[in-house]
């Protein structure tokens, strides 16, 4: 199916999950002298082609009020799509998230690391707000592999930092790329008192076309079964 201009609008809305719209102010007309253009003057440099997220940090998970310390690592970089002969075709990013849960196997127990690892193939990044996607890589139910993570860069520094993923606060089943929840989750000091960087979101213009495309496939299932595949 060829889509017309009113429909490709439509299919750029429905495939932007999270957007964020920032209104700028307006400017005062002033008169310009002849004189050497200022570094203001000159044109903007051109916006990098994909998107990054990264960073590490330790967060606080307020739907685990005993046990509440998260950890990130993320080092994503890409696009939420590509296209592939004039069709939209999802993921198109790489990368890996790695996280760990401090807590006890058991309640009453020594504190220790649970490390898991999500390989990404989404991501899609505006102002200081990203939404990066990918597969668990750990043993989860297979309606749960997919992962959707929100990272938010504040510009009042990293400590100011959130992020928020898709399991414990969200239902995690049959999430598909891009549907992530709010950043629900502050960056914080982790279970030793200790801080880490933060995280620096790279935004980059969304990969729209040129002439006519077509929309993307109808998932098959929520089982993910070709999503190995698809984000190697």
């Amino acid at each position: 199916m060829t889509l017309s201009s009113k429909q490709r609008a439509m299919v750029m809305g429905a495939a932007v999950a999270v957007a964020v719209t920032t209104l700028g102010g307006g400017g005062a007309m002033a008169a310009v002298e002849d004189r050497p253009a200022a570094a203001e003057d000159r044109p903007a440099a051109a916006k990098p082609r994909e998107a990054h997220v990264t960073g590490d940090a330790w967060v606080n998970y307020p739907g685990d009020k005993e046990y509440p310390h998260r950890r990130f690592i993320v080092d994503a970089h890409g696009a939420p799509w590509k296209i592939v002969n004039n069709k939209i075709q999802f993921g198109a990013a790489r990368g890996t998230i790695k996280f760990n849960h401090y807590a006890p196997d058991e309640p009453g127990g020594p504190s220790k690391d649970h490390w898991g690892s999500i390989k990404v193939d989404y991501v899609m990044a505006t102002g200081p707000i990203a939404v990066v996607s990918g597969i668990r890589q750990d043993d989860v139910p297979a309606n749960m592999r997919r992962a959707t993570l929100t990272f938010y860069q504040s510009p009042l520094g990293h400590k100011y930092d959130r992020m928020g993923f898709s399991w414990g606060v969200v239902d995690p089943r049959c999430l598909q790329m891009g549907t992530g929840p709010a950043p629900f989750s502050p960056v914080s000091r982790g279970p030793h008192d200790q801080r880490i960087s933060g995280y620096t979101v790279k935004d980059a213009p969304l990969p729209v076309p040129d002439g006519e495309f077509e929309g993307p496939d109808t998932p098959a299932d929520c089982s993910f079964k070709d999503a190995d595949t698809a984000a190697k």
